[in-house]
């Protein structure tokens, strides 16, 4: 679980042990998912639990935040943090031109991340 003193943390200062938990709160939301279950699930702490996951990513990865698929693993992670809960989505983003995607496969992540919340 991403606990309330891991979210001020900078994805630098994030222990091995805090990215772990954050992996197993996601895993379970995914079996609850399949189990119908997933109205039972904090939508909210699995989603920056996700946020979390992709900044670990992005950092130890090496990925650059500005162009390649590191704008797009960085995005994914700001509007999982972002992500409020049932009632209310995640600020909007401003649109952008699709000739800037190239197959990365991480492109349409916010949206597939986005459409697993909406359930």
């Amino acid at each position: 679980m991403a606990s309330e003193e891991s979210q001020n943390k900078p994805p630098s200062e994030q222990s091995t042990t805090e990215l772990i938990t954050s992996a197993k709160l996601v895993a379970e939301a995914a079996q609850s998912a399949l189990k119908s279950d997933s109205d039972k699930v904090d939508k909210a702490k699995v989603a920056d639990a996700a946020g979390d996951l992709l900044d670990a990513a992005g950092k130890y990865g090496k990925l650059d935040d500005k162009q390649g698929i590191g704008q797009y693993v960085d995005k994914a992670a700001d509007y999982l943090h972002n992500y409020q809960g049932d009632n209310t989505t995640a600020p909007s983003q401003p649109a952008e031109s699709k000739g800037e995607e190239s197959g990365g496969g991480l492109g349409g992540l916010a949206n597939l991340a986005g459409g697993f919340f909406k359930k």
